[in-house]
């Protein structure tokens, strides 16, 4: 997403070139001489971004606010493009942590304001403590900040609530005039209706004061959000001002200014209309608030700066999108080709080939990224990393990743002839395949997988539902019947489902996941609606998973709509625990409803499903562009829906706009997922754009394939059971982990293991996943087992951090003396005050290094 604010690429270019900070790193990584060369940023490691702004942060005593901003602008141009994400998130954690200083409070907003992608609702957020500041110079720095980033905050909540702040800032009888003002411009850019008017009183209280300084701040104010027309006095005493010399003189002139010409526009724009209104045809029938929607449509095309950009068809969409918005967020316009794609998603069944593709942004080839296991093109041995170079006789390289998968598919039963490159083999062979290299496959009906299964370590089976489309239920119970029989008694264990990341689906298969875990004729969901008859959805057979089963459900910020009514319908019958975090909260049903009167093309359903294929004859083209073009629908929210117990999970707002409930589902047992520092990640992305750990990976199962099967499965946590790893891991020359370099190499095995197994592994890795581990605990808690009884589990389970705990630093030293941390803090000391020699750097990154590694996994 783009930033309004100045973005580090461009700023970066024209930035100072060195940074007075003793010891700067050189770009090898060592302490050496401070930088002068203008060939490189000022800032080159995480370290630098570290002390970069600790020393900003602590000399920001007796600065004002346009001072700290400088500071700051001029620190965000030493951070180059390469540490930028790294600093970033520095800041982000900084500001996230509430600093007492409202000065540091400033300057942070300021910096993650200036980033490349930020979160202007957090941010906003985070700055109202300033706007509340006792400091008015800082104080207004907070509301100007705050007002400007009206147009970018989307959320409802964050806006009403900064609006307040801002009200409240603007009626406080005893701040400066000017800070009131500010304040009230920015209640009017972000608030609600009552909070507007509120604001407007204020302005107009200023408006009306005898003192003439008062009154020129009201009227500057109200020309600030455009009122001038609409408010009695204000262009009065914008002419007085105008009069006058110095900054309030000059405002008001060019206020004036811009009204004038606003002025001619209008009678411009109304001499247009007239002469659009003679061309129209005399006794039209339309109603007059259609006609409106006409000649708005065509003063945008003929007078707005971009409006010959514009298709009439892009504005009639935009209309109907606005109209919708503000019903609520979920109720939307498809066109025809939006709608064909969401009918697609929800189908989850077409004709192709069957395979997971993209380009790759390594090499910009045409890539599958997974092959769909039940589909021909994994039959006919195609895998992960293959490249589609051409297709029959059309080359794939440069063309856009819609037109080749329009290519690829096809109706059932016909060919295709691919041409595939891989890895290892001679670049020139891309533009120049070989008939070796083809591939011949026959196109299927292919079904999208939305649920991917396994059976755990101690009997548990662990079943991954993405979506809730027309076949989930049935998938779901297959998948259990499934790793049931592979069970050595024949029962499970324990059950989890997995609705992370989620978004829902068909209401009807929410019904019927449900059913598979609750008693007959048990409510699963009741519905409320103005124009349909009240529902009352209940479980209609027998589970197929005994009672007396524990079970589990994951759920995530993601889950939502369908997802949320089976996570808490089953919580509301006691029949699950849910684990991870509080779901989305959207309680809502949404019907898509065709356009009146809108033209769907006709054609011959050869196999009797209802929709459209894209191999099936089109017997009426009303645009005669070769393709079936859907009716354009509206999707219209028509129905709530509550749980068992009554529960509304929809985000519920009263007529003030206040929250009265936060929606979402939620959990029984907390749990957050694992994070890793920005500069862990970067490096992880480093080593994965090698390919050496993926070339290792299938080098290894060439030769030994039951061993790495038996790692994808679980690899205890242990670097070692890796063939060859410690020479492996020291040809990397990282400063990753051992355990950091075993994750990234199991992550390529288990990619590796099930293209030969023909099954994919599901999201939830129990080595890993800390949310699958507190559900496997779980499980075994009601199970009468323990983590410990379970090999597997005992070796690989992680301990999961205390909400808000606190770092100890003894404990993250462990392994390193205390006589060598201070030895470290001395050196770094050193490195601030001069240079480091080569040894004494040398020295600081080996006790550095170590202490990493004593706070990895023991092996």
């Amino acid at each position: 997403m783009s930033s309004p604010y100045t973005s580090r690429r461009l700023r970066a270019v024209a930035a100072p070139v060195a940074l007075a900070l003793g010891g700067a790193l050189t770009a090898g990584g060592a302490f050496g001489s401070a930088p002068t060369a203008p060939a490189r940023a000022a800032v080159q490691d995480d370290a630098e971004v570290e002390a970069l702004l600790e020393k900003e942060l602590s000399s920001l005593d007796g600065l004002d606010g346009t001072q700290i901003w400088r500071s700051a602008s001029k620190t965000f141009g030493l951070v180059g493009d390469q540490f930028g994400a790294s600093f970033d998130a520095v800041v982000a954690r900084r500001l996230a942590d509430g600093p007492d200083d409202p000065r540091a409070l400033l300057y942070l907003a300021t910096m993650a304001l200036e980033g490349d992608d930020p979160e202007h609702a957090r941010i906003a957020e985070a700055l109202l403590p300033l706007v509340r500041s006792r400091d008015a110079g800082l104080a207004r720095a907070g509301v100007d900040l705050v007002g400007r980033m009206a147009l970018e905050i989307s959320d409802r909540d964050v806006k009403k609530d900064c609006a307040e702040a801002l009200l409240a800032r603007a009626r406080m009888g005893s701040s400066d005039v000017g800070l009131r003002v500010a304040a009230a411009v920015g209640t009017q850019a972000l608030g609600t209706g009552s909070q507007i008017a509120a604001a407007r009183r204020v302005l107009g209280e200023f408006l009306d004061s005898a003192d003439p300084t008062v009154r020129a701040a009201g009227a500057l104010g109200f020309a600030e959000v455009g009122t001038i027309e609409e408010v009695e006095g204000v262009e009065d005493e914008l002419e007085r001002l105008s009069q006058l010399p110095g900054e309030e003189g000059v405002l008001a002139r060019a206020h004036l200014r811009t009204l004038s010409e606003s002025r001619f526009f209008d009678s411009r724009i109304r001499q247009l209309q007239r002469s659009q209104v003679g061309e129209r045809s005399i006794g039209s029938n339309l109603p007059p608030d259609h006609a409106q929607l006409e000649e708005l449509i065509d003063l945008i095309q003929q007078a707005h700066l971009d409006g010959a950009e514009a298709s009439r068809d892009e504005l009639f969409e935009g209309a109907m999108q606005g109209m919708l918005s503000i019903l609520d967020r979920h109720s939307s316009y498809f066109s025809s080709e939006s709608y064909k794609k969401f009918e697609q998603d929800l189908e989850g069944e077409y004709g192709g080939i069957g395979a997971y593709v993209q380009t790759d942004p390594d090499d910009n080839l045409f890539t599958i990224t997974r092959p769909i296991y039940s589909g021909p093109a994994y039959r006919a041995g195609l895998a992960t990393d293959d490249k589609i170079i051409r297709i029959d006789d059309w080359p794939t390289v440069g063309e856009t990743t819609e037109e080749i998968i329009k290519r690829l598919k096809g109706r059932p039963g016909t060919n295709v002839r691919l041409y595939i490159w891989r890895s290892g083999m001679d670049a020139a062979l891309i533009e120049r395949p070989t008939e070796d290299m083809a591939v011949e496959i026959k196109r299927a009906q292919i079904s999208i997988p939305a649920v991917q299964a396994e059976l755990l370590p101690g009997d548990v089976g662990l079943v991954e539902l993405s979506s809730f489309g027309r076949n989930a239920a049935r998938d779901v119970r297959n998948a259990l019947l499934e790793v049931q029989e592979r069970t050595e008694s024949g029962q499970l264990t324990g059950v989890i489902l997995d609705l992370r990341n989620n978004t829902g689906g068909l209401l009807g298969q929410a019904r019927d996941v449900a059913d598979l875990f609750l008693p007959k004729d048990l409510v699963v969901v009741k519905t409320e609606s103005r124009v349909l008859e009240k529902q009352t959805l209940k479980t209609r057979r027998s589970p197929i998973v005994p009672m007396d089963t524990p079970m589990v459900v994951l759920i995530n910020r993601y889950s939502a709509s369908a997802s949320e009514i089976v996570s808490g319908a089953l919580q509301d019958h006691d029949r699950a625990v849910l684990v991870g975090k509080r779901s989305f909260g959207k309680g809502s049903v949404q019907r898509l409803i065709p356009m009146p009167g809108a033209l769907e093309d006709e054609f011959d359903d050869e196999n009797r499903n209802g929709r459209y294929d894209n191999w099936e004859n089109l017997r009426t083209d009303h645009d005669g562009d070769g393709e079936f073009d859907h009716a354009p629908r509206v999707k219209l929210t028509i129905e709530r829906y509550r749980l068992p117990l009554g529960r509304s999970i929809h985000r519920e707002i009263d007529a003030e706009g206040s929250v009265t409930s936060p929606g979402g589902i939620p959990v029984d047992v907390e749990v957050a997922t694992a994070r890793r520092e920005p500069s862990v990640l970067r490096e992880m992305r480093r080593i994965q754009q090698t390919r050496v750990l993926r070339e290792w990976a299938q080098a290894e199962y060439d030769k030994d394939s039951a061993t790495l099967a038996d790692l994808a499965y679980c690899d205890y946590d242990d670097p070692s059971l890796y063939p060859g790893f410690d020479a492996l891991y020291a040809g990397l020359d990282t400063f990753l982990t051992e355990d950091d370099v075993r994750f990234l190499l199991r992550i390529e095995v288990r990619r590796r293991v099930q293209d030969a197994r023909g099954n994919a592994f599901p999201f939830g890795d129990f080595g890993e996943d800390l949310q699958l581990q507190a559900a496997l605990e779980s499980i075994l808690d009601r199970s009468a087992r323990t983590v410990a009884s379970i090999d597997a589990y005992a070796r690989t389970f992680d301990a999961r951090p205390e909400e808000g705990a606190e770092d100890d630093l003894a404990s993250l030293a462990l392994g390193v003396s205390r006589e060598r941390m201070e030895r470290a803090m001395a050196l770094i000391a050193e490195a601030e005050a001069r240079p480091l020699d080569d040894a004494a750097a040398e020295e600081l990154r080996r006790i550095l290094g170590d202490l990493r590694r004593s706070t990895a996994k023991p092996r």
